[in-house]
């Protein structure tokens, strides 16, 4: 069964947040008229619904338990894999598992490499019987490289295994904690600690479909003078949920989605903590279908960890560029970064679709490296761009630049129902050809100070001569200026530390 991501409808100007990437709405014709209440939004299905309506819960492996101890004990007289007579190695319970099974690893090092693959004797559970192979709680078992080194410690290349309550120590080896690939149908890894690689990340899905990352720390995987990501999703990969996760000091970005012959498509990125990395907290290319919601993105880049990325990145907490499709960022908690969300570039090859930029938290954005960065949300080029009922605090430089890095164009850009409060510089938008089919109201700035810049227009005016300026293409005429910020009707989420 195939899942993809429902598309909201934004009742402003009659477009779509995801669909043709054609946008519709006309220049000037979005706030001719009164603006449309916005409703409120529509609950999202938890990810881990979604999961389990096409894959199996571990709790559905109703077999035998196969036991794997490094100390025993040792009865010969009772069955291989007993609780009295456990394998000694992982690999050895893998070969033996049968759909059903659940393979219990207690406590030790395990020097091995983990391959859930066909050649190495592993078998696929299914989709009522899965397999699953636990670490001990009490005694978290360790997965350590061998003599040898491997593509990733943790190989799983078949269909319906539950993997959790490992700690997987690469110990600086050049290889990735964990790789699924090809065959990974409904595979899973939850409530894993994994650091320590010199590999480009520390989890790859690459041309993989229905992969579930849940509850892990993830943590310490660098490559110098180069890109180390916690969790990179590459290629014609397919229905990957990352969520509830603990993404920080690694060389790269949080979590990266990129193209590798074929397109990635339809990621949930959900209710994940991600900080301290080198680069940015999420980085999308060429993607589709993506929705990164309700996380806690913060603190970037880390330049005293890794040096070398001082000049690779503006330090976004989330990047959406190349030509990404059907993007969703909703509902997140971000600060500390240069910026906060951008969206966008200077490349030939920038222009992402269809961008929903929805009730997000942005605040404490700095100018990182005093390079022109500080913006809440900085729109370069695109098509089909919303950005609607977020709340932007305390900026260094504009809380929304819009479509002022010419000579790039964004068409249909949607601008409502925001809430800046508490910034030197509410608003840089760019000249009124560089922006066709815009639509712009109902939003409001708070603070004693604040004023709003028009390309070739308006330079740090007050909001009346802001409103003035607008009002021959009907833009933001509705908008409230109040110097004194008004208590939220609902409290946004607290300050990342």
């Amino acid at each position: 069964m195939k899942m993809r991501l429902a598309c909201k409808v934004l009742l402003f100007g009659g477009v779509l947040a995801c669909g043709s990437g054609q946008p519709d709405t006309l220049e000037g014709s979005a706030s001719q008229a009164q603006p449309e209440t916005r409703a409120p939004p529509e609950p999202i299905a938890l990810s881990e619904d979604i999961f389990y309506a096409t894959c199996p819960r571990a709790s559905q492996a109703q077999g035998a338990t196969l036991y794997v101890s490094k100390t025993g004990p040792r009865n010969p007289s009772k069955p291989p894999g007993s609780n009295e007579n456990p394998y000694s190695t992982i690999m050895a319970a893998v070969r033996a598992a049968r759909p059903g099974n659940v393979i219990l690893v207690r406590g030790g090092d395990y020097n091995e490499q983990v391959a859930l693959t066909a050649p190495k004797g592993a078998r696929p559970g299914t989709a009522t019987a899965p397999i699953v192979l636990r670490g001990e709680m009490a005694g978290r078992p360790r997965i350590l490289p061998s003599s040898t080194n491997v593509g990733a410690l943790l190989d799983v290349k078949l269909p319906y295994w539950v993997i959790e309550y490992f700690e997987i120590a690469v110990q600086g080896r050049p290889s990735y904690a964990a790789l699924f690939e090809d065959n990974t149908q409904c595979s899973q890894l939850h409530d894993s600690l994994l650091h320590g690689g010199r590999a480009g990340a520390g989890i790859t899905a690459s041309y993989a479909n229905f992969v579930m990352l849940a509850h892990n720390h993830i943590s310490d995987f660098s490559k110098t003078n180069t890109d180390s990501h916690g969790v990179a999703i590459r290629g014609v990969t397919r229905d990957i949920f990352i969520l509830d996760n603990d993404i920080h000091d690694v060389s790269g970005d949080g979590v990266q989605c990129q193209p590798n012959g074929g397109r990635p498509s339809t990621i949930l990125i959900e209710r994940n903590r991600l900080h301290a990395t080198g680069e940015n907290g999420v980085d999308v290319k060429a993607c589709d279908d993506l929705l990164i919601y309700k996380n806690l993105i913060y603190s970037f880049p880390n330049i005293s960890r890794f040096p070398w990325q001082a000049n690779t990145s503006a330090a976004e907490a989330v990047l959406v560029h190349e030509d990404a499709t059907n993007i969703q960022i909703l509902g997140n908690d971000i600060s500390l970064a240069g910026r906060g969300v951008a969206i966008g570039g200077n490349n030939a090859i920038d222009l992402p679709t269809n961008v929903q930029v929805q009730d997000n938290f942005i605040h404490d954005i700095y100018n990182y490296a005093h390079r022109g960065n500080g913006q809440g949300v900085r729109v370069v080029t695109g098509r089909g761009i919303y950005i609607v009922g977020n709340t932007l605090e305390r900026t260094a430089d504009a809380g929304l630049r819009l479509a002022a890095d010419e000579p790039n164009s964004v068409m249909g850009l949607i601008v409502y129902e925001n809430t800046l409060r508490n910034m030197r510089l509410f608003v840089r938008l760019g000249r009124r050809e560089n922006r066709p089919g815009m639509g712009m109201d109902s939003n409001r700035y708070e603070g004693p100070i604040g004023v709003f810049t028009i390309s070739g227009g308006l330079r740090e005016g007050t909001h009346a001569q802001w409103v003035a300026a607008l009002a021959p293409e009907f833009l933001d005429q509705h908008s409230l200026r109040l110097l004194s910020p008004t208590p939220l009707a609902e409290q946004p989420p607290p300050a990342a530390p």
